[in-house]
């Protein structure tokens, strides 16, 4: 039963994120697929939690944290962006997240760097590689909460965290199901494709920026001139500037 709920909402998740990215930006169906995909993760994560209790893997721990707040981050972005005032019982609550999250990565990191089996040997590249995507993640969370930030920021955290979210929903499909690919292609391909993705929209992103004065907590901010990246025939970015 377990077994079955994982894999129904796990497609349902796979076929929920690139609903969101097809339809408008900002509009009432993105809003919707992007809660599906974040509900259906949350089902997937608890009910692999029981999963992976089962087969002893300890090192799928680190990464279901890392998938769980790349996946809630990319909604607590957003809300942080709203919230008006500010509050500093959710902003404690998003860098504690973000200190935890920084914990994983190190922790995927140390049983890459130290495997104690076979399989962990055989998968420490990709231990490291998304232990690191962890790390920063949350390095880059906690630097924003004290340091300055861009006034488009927002929207490439976002985006980042959200397709990070989903390259790690890919990466376990094709580890459990692709059995004919080498196992540390399985792990890897996914977050190269999606990362040169998300490196390509920062990039064209913030190519065009300046910093502007601002009274709020944040300090001075950066003014930037959205770039466009298409993917599949969706153009990411306005070319406006904020």
């Amino acid at each position: 039963m377990l077994t079955a709920v994982h894999v129904i909402f796990g497609t349902l998740a796979l076929a929920a994120a690139p609903a969101a990215l097809l339809v408008r930006k900002g509009g009432t169906w993105h809003r919707r697929f992007g809660w599906a995909f974040g509900l259906t993760m949350a089902v997937v994560l608890f009910s692999a939690g029981f999963m992976w209790q089962a087969k002893g893997h300890v090192f799928l721990v680190p990464l279901g944290i890392i998938s769980g707040y790349l996946a809630i981050n990319g909604y607590r972005v957003t809300a942080r962006r709203r919230r008006r005032p500010a509050s500093r019982f959710q902003d404690g609550a998003d860098i504690a997240a973000a200190v935890a999250v920084i914990a994983a990565g190190l922790g995927a990191a140390y049983l890459a760097i130290w495997p104690s089996s076979s399989l962990l040997r055989s998968i420490a590249p990709a231990l490291l590689g998304i232990g690191a995507i962890g790390i920063s993640f949350g390095l880059n969370d906690v630097l924003g909460f004290f340091g300055s930030r861009m006034r488009a920021g927002w929207l490439l955290a976002h985006f980042a965290a959200l397709i990070a979210a989903y390259i790690s929903a890919v990466t376990a499909f094709l580890v459990i199901n692709a059995h004919h690919a080498p196992m540390l292609l399985r792990w890897i391909l996914p977050s190269a494709l999606g990362g040169s993705v998300i490196v390509a929209y920062t990039l064209r992103t913030v190519r065009f920026a300046w910093p502007v004065a601002s009274a709020t907590p944040w300090g001075h901010r950066i003014r930037v001139r959205l770039g466009q990246l298409t993917l599949f025939g969706w153009k990411i970015g306005s070319g406006r500037t904020l």
